[in-house]
């Protein structure tokens, strides 16, 4: 994948990006072609090929890219409970709920679940101190067990198409009552 800063490059990946996403909206993952892709945005296969490996590849970066702003998000913010978390990340990925969920329907869940734990384990996202946590190793876990089950619930919201809508408030404030966590502190 292209590492650079040539503007021009830069421009083309973000095209490539666009067009397969707005694609993918409209067929499954399986049947989008790089020369559909390329001949959207006008580029030759040869600029993809500079910038790009494979279909995976731009999802993979389009995942980077939407974690890398949660993070940055949730360091704005001051997270002291797993409710204050749970809200945040909640918040956050509504804005990418339409995205995230054509990824899922298409298979492709392990690579969000994937990308979730890569990028809130990596980081201080879930920094606050557990009940009953007191060693680095069930420190590991316990961030492993919190960090799973938010994504999983991330994971069922997004693929709910029918029946009652849920909101991310909602969600956040059952994660609250699950875990006996105060929702207002």
């Amino acid at each position: 994948m292209y590492q650079g800063n040539n503007p021009s490059a830069i421009r083309s990946r973000d095209e490539i990006i666009k067009t397969f996403l707005l694609l993918l909206e409209d067929m499954p993952l399986e049947e989008i072609s790089i020369k559909q892709i390329m001949d959207a945005t006008d580029l030759s296969r040869q600029t993809f090929y500079q910038i790009f490996n494979s279909k995976e590849e731009i999802l993979e970066f389009y995942l980077d890219t939407v974690f890398e702003k949660f993070i940055a998000h949730s360091s704005q913010h001051t997270v002291n409970s797993l409710c204050d978390a749970a809200k945040l990340f909640f918040a956050f990925f509504e804005e990418y709920k339409d995205i995230l969920g054509l990824i899922i329907q298409n298979g492709k869940s392990c690579v969000v679940q994937r990308k979730c734990r890569e990028y809130l384990q990596k980081d201080s996202y879930i920094h606050y101190a557990l009940r009953g946590v007191n060693t680095l190793p069930e420190q590991r876990y316990a961030t492993t067990f919190v960090i799973s089950g938010m994504v999983a619930m991330l994971e069922q919201w997004l693929r709910e198409d029918s029946g009652p809508d849920i909101t991310p408030h909602q969600l956040a404030l059952l994660i609250c009552r699950i875990t006996g966590t105060d929702p207002t502190g």
